[in-house]
């Protein structure tokens, strides 16, 4: 490994990290090498890794192979966190290959069309109903869970 020298004799290592030469470092990587190091982190690191235009067209190409799995967390309350983090990332990684969904909370049910049973339609009709087609957005879907 070849160390540069900088003004006044001093080398790079004794040069000390601060963010702007993070950032300065990060500018100069070009969206290819971004795919590249975003295809060895799973989803959520790569949805906070999205900061300026080139990271989020370097998100929207990398093939995510690792599973990402979507539950609620907290199983009291009735929120729609699952559900609108799987419509994020089917707009900033189409490329997502594997998708697990746990629990996802009471009351909720994924509808793509009109329910063939009158009973279970009636049942369920005060549900949150999400459309199961915004799965169809995942261009590389191979694994749902």
């Amino acid at each position: 490994m070849k160390i540069t020298k900088l003004e006044g004799g001093q080398s790079n290592n004794d040069v000390p990290a601060d963010d702007n030469n993070l950032t300065s470092a990060i500018e100069r990587l070009g969206t290819d090498e971004l795919v590249n190091i975003f295809e060895c982190l799973p989803a959520e690191d790569i949805m906070r890794a999205r900061l300026n235009k080139k990271m989020r067209e370097a998100a929207k190409r990398t093939v995510v192979q690792k599973m990402t799995y979507f539950r609620k967390e907290n199983r009291c309350t009735n929120d729609l966190l699952p559900f609108h983090t799987v419509v994020a990332m089917s707009t900033a990684l189409p490329n997502l290959q594997q998708i697990k969904f746990g629990y996802l909370g009471w009351e909720h049910k994924f509808n793509e069309g009109e329910d063939p049973d009158e009973q279970v339609a009636a049942n369920d009709a005060n549900y949150i109903t999400h459309d199961i087609e915004i799965l169809y957005r995942f261009r590389k879907l191979r694994l749902l869970k």
